[in-house]
């Protein structure tokens, strides 16, 4: 079991330090640095928030088709890893720098590859969690361990970054680190599938004999009873109204769409928040205490939810999940003390905390609701691929709803005017205070009043279902 979960630290890994880049990064460098202009930014989120609809159901539903090499998570991980890394040293190549509609052209092919084998890839990761964790509550929680220590690893990149490129000056820096990144996320993936893929051969060896009579008797029924194509869609539908109807998955997506969105612009415009609202004489670009602070915004979340694994399983992930919203709504007050740099910074790494820390564990609830579907249903197994890409369907838009919502309420404070001239005016500075301020109480109230109205649990279920 622990090469399994090793497989997926090495996994994880491989996918979280290529994300923590990208969307650290990609607005900024399309912006800032290739000059997209706004028309093109907005097709460019419009049309990546439509396939980000499609792509994630697809490839959950042709993960779960008997018979299919796509069955095989650790298969799917390991062949499309070199195609991931590929579209991502892509993304960072520009066409044109001088604002054409070239460069536009490029933004929206970038999102659509990586994303593409991003999900595909995610959404196979998700169901080797849940298969893997599956009914066992002291694996689901030391897996998200292994899972939390691989995100933790991959965040120094950011620092890093930051540091040799300059906070972007010194782009060249900047490509080579994301070529390096590539290689780096490549080993990891691939030897994620080749070895989980060897040791689960090894730890089976004594049960062989039985298993390939059990698995020739599932051959010779497959083979009467082989669903048509129109089978198979009328089944991924039965299957997905069952889902749908289901008050506590709407709860788990609803939340977790504005969480992505929270998670989203923290990643996007922390860097931007930073420049405009701490003065240079206390995080000047480039240094090493800047390094730190984007350091302490990243690594802090992972380290905090490693630390505190026991008290995850003692109150249940659920009930950690609503105590953050009540803490994200209240510290949205600080916006009082804006006035001073240190405690728009202290604001910043509660809202971090709140955010980052509590993400991860969407993962514990949704493979919980991949255990109690399939038990409520009598299925022979959880249908985990469907439900991680259902999540995925109303999740992932999120992705580019919180950018181009962001950065509409900026270019109308003046950002554009504020990139030439450097001169901070008074509007934009308010804007930015607002959105970094406002968003957690609004969103913090919203995610609360959801969870606490539509997601039903009994009480004994949430100790025992995260016990260590």
């Amino acid at each position: 079991m622990r090469s399994s979960l090793l497989s997926i630290g090495l996994s994880q890994f491989g996918l979280s330090v290529l994300q923590t880049l990208f969307m650290f990064y990609y607005v900024k460098v399309y912006i800032n640095q290739f000059h997209v202009n706004t028309k093109w930014f907005n097709i460019a989120q419009t049309l990546f928030m439509v396939w980000n609809a499609i792509n994630d159901p697809l490839f959950g539903y042709l993960q779960e088709i008997r018979g299919s090499w796509l069955t095989n998570r650790l298969l799917v991980i390991k062949t499309l890893s070199p195609f991931l890394v590929g579209s991502f040293v892509f993304m960072w190549i520009p066409w044109n720098t001088e604002g054409s509609d070239l460069e536009g052209l490029h933004l929206v092919l970038s999102l659509f590859l990586y994303d593409a084998f991003f999900s595909a890839i995610s959404v196979a990761w998700g169901a080797l969690f849940a298969d893997t964790t599956q009914n066992q509550s002291l694996i689901r929680v030391k897996a998200l361990k292994y899972s939390q220590i691989a995100i933790l690893l991959s965040v120094f990149s950011i620092a890093v970054t930051e540091k040799l490129s300059n906070s972007l000056k010194n782009f060249p820096i900047f490509q080579g680190i994301c070529f390096f990144v590539a290689i780096l996320s490549f080993i990891c993936l691939w030897w994620g599938g080749h070895f989980g893929k060897i040791t689960n051969n090894r730890q089976e060896d004594k049960e062989q004999g039985d298993r390939e009579v059990l698995i020739e008797k599932e051959q010779e029924k497959e083979k009467e009873h082989q669903l048509t194509f129109h089978e198979n869609v009328q089944n991924s539908i039965h299957l997905t109204k069952q889902i749908l109807s289901q008050r506590q998955f709407l709860a788990i997506v609803i939340t977790n769409f504005f969480h992505t969105a929270r998670s989203i612009a923290h990643m996007n415009f922390a860097s931007i928040i930073t420049e405009i609202l701490i003065p240079q004489d206390i995080l000047p670009s480039g240094s090493i205490r800047l390094s730190l602070f984007f350091m302490l915004l990243t690594l802090g979340p992972q380290i905090i939810l490693i630390v505190n694994e026991k008290l995850i399983a003692n109150a249940g992930a659920i009930r950690v999940i609503s105590v953050s919203y009540i803490v994200s709504f209240l510290s949205g007050f600080m916006i009082v003390a804006s006035g001073n740099p240190y405690s728009i910074m202290l604001f910043m790494l509660i809202d971090c905390v709140t955010v980052h820390t509590i993400a991860p564990l969407f993962n514990i609830i949704i493979s919980d609701f991949v255990d109690d579907d399939a038990r409520k249903n009598s299925r022979s197994s959880g249908i985990p691929s469907i439900v991680f890409s259902l999540n995925a369907l109303f999740v992932k838009p999120a992705q580019s709803v919180a950018p181009v919502i962001i950065v509409h309420l900026l270019n109308q404070s003046g950002y554009q005017d504020y990139l030439k001239s450097k001169v901070l005016s008074e509007d934009l500075k308010n804007t930015i205070l607002l959105i970094l301020f406002m968003t957690p109480v609004i969103i913090g109230g919203i995610q609360y009043a959801v969870m606490k109205s539509m997601f039903s649990f009994r009480k004994q279920n949430i100790r025992t279902t995260h016990v260590i």
